[in-house]
């Protein structure tokens, strides 16, 4: 059994070469840059007013109240302006053009229009350069706005937009297979027996994936046995990554492993100290992953978190893709079975003295009811049995952090 730190480590060593592909930037959200970008043009273009008010030379309102000879209107799109020279004014509307020989632009609530409209009145003075966005202050044409790497989000898009960047490299996303094992199990749809309970697990996953931006092939539920599972697990390898969940400890109906080994897939790890998810495995078949996650619900949350997200994000080109982890306090005493590193779940918020962990009443690694409560985990060291109210504890938010609510 290995600790949870070598057991990422062994996969992530194991990582196929990521991919490039060339996508439209409309559908690009979410997605990682796999080329730098640079502006194809000075942005802004041209000397911008920051705001509504007056295009003026500030030498001639340093005095000011003082009144100028009003010229011209400029709005954002309507063509270049004309020069402004001194004693002159010109009005202009936000994002237009600053005429040349203007230097400064005041705004509209420090003038007063005289009633024929031929003059203004400028009450204050305006320094040079006010209220004016200088050509290429915000970016000059060849410098990289986007790096490679970078995730695109909202705000990307529409520097993409900005410089006419309509088709882009990125890193390509891996094409994703979920299964779920056990005579146990029916679809969410149909009336299970006595003895059995619906599929829930491969839906938790596939959720987990979509949270990541990436979306899962569902290959059903396979039967405990060797045929069902070799079937389902090769129609998995047709894509780049399997998601395996049951049959994989040491039952003697979980044949996942001995299938592995049927279609010669070299099993790199079989047992993790962690809690819940101890049974779970990991292995590769050329530049293709498995993964195999237990049959509790919890675990297989807890081991797809801990492990799968860390290789898939890094497939779509993401550097830091774990969840977001730090420290608060542990607002309850807990106690555990040393040995494993634990994940409890738990409610997380700040309050005016720091972050504040809650733990939440759960049963087992089968409660995930008791599991919808959380919005992170907190992390129970492998080498102690008891941690005391008050203390600082390690937590790892969980993707959905902000969208939960008490």
């Amino acid at each position: 059994m290995i600790s949870v730190e070598e057991a990422l480590g062994i996969v992530l060593s194991n990582l196929p070469e990521r991919r490039v592909e060339i996508v439209l930037f409309q559908s690009a959200l979410g997605r990682v840059l796999a080329e730098d970008l640079a502006a194809t043009s000075d942005i802004p273009p041209f000397c911008r007013s920051a705001l509504d008010g007056y295009a003026v030379v500030a030498a001639d309102v340093e005095k000011a109240p003082v009144e100028l000879e009003l010229v011209g209107e400029i709005r954002a799109g309507g063509g270049m302006p004309g020069r402004l020279f001194p004693g002159q004014a010109m009005s202009i509307m936000t994002g237009a053009p600053v005429p040349a020989g203007a230097d400064a632009v005041q705004m509209i609530e420090q003038s007063q229009l005289s009633e024929d409209g031929r003059k203004v009145r400028i009450l204050t003075p305006v320094r040079p350069r006010e209220n004016i966005a200088a050509r290429g202050s915000e970016s000059e044409k060849g410098k990289v706005v986007l790096k490679s790497g970078h995730r695109i989000g909202p705000a990307e898009i529409a520097v993409l937009a900005t410089f006419g960047h309509s088709r882009i490299k990125v890193w390509k996303n891996p094409a994703v297979a979920v299964f779920a094992t056990g005579d146990e199990l029916v679809e969410y749809d149909q009336t299970p027996r006595p003895d059995q309970i619906r599929n829930s697990n491969a839906y938790c996953l596939s959720s987990q994936l979509q949270l990541m931006g990436l979306k899962a092939e569902y290959l059903g539920i396979a039967q405990d046995n060797k045929e069902d599972l070799r079937r389902k697990m090769l129609l998995g390898l047709e894509q780049d990554v399997l998601i395996i969940t049951g049959g994989v400890s040491m039952g003697e109906y979980d044949f996942v492993q001995e299938v592995f080994r049927d279609l010669g897939l070299e099993i790199l790890f079989s047992k993790v100290a962690i809690k819940p998810g101890k049974p779970t495995v990991f292995a590769r078949k050329g530049e293709k992953l498995v993964f195999g996650l237990p049959g509790n619900p919890i675990s297989a949350l807890v081991t797809f978190e801990c492990f799968v997200r860390p290789a898939l994000g890094r497939l779509c080109g993401m550097s830091r893709p774990e969840l977001f982890r730090m420290k608060g306090e542990l607002l309850a005493d807990m106690k555990q079975s040393p040995g494993r590193m634990a994940f409890f779940p738990a409610w997380v918020f700040w309050d005016e003295k720091g972050w504040k962990v809650d733990p939440l009443a759960w049963k087992s690694s089968a409660d995930i009811i008791g599991f919808t409560g959380a919005n992170g985990v907190f992390i129970f060291p492998k080498n102690r049995d008891f941690l005391s109210r008050g203390e600082t504890v390690d937590l790892m938010l969980l993707p959905d952090f902000f969208q939960r609510q008490r």
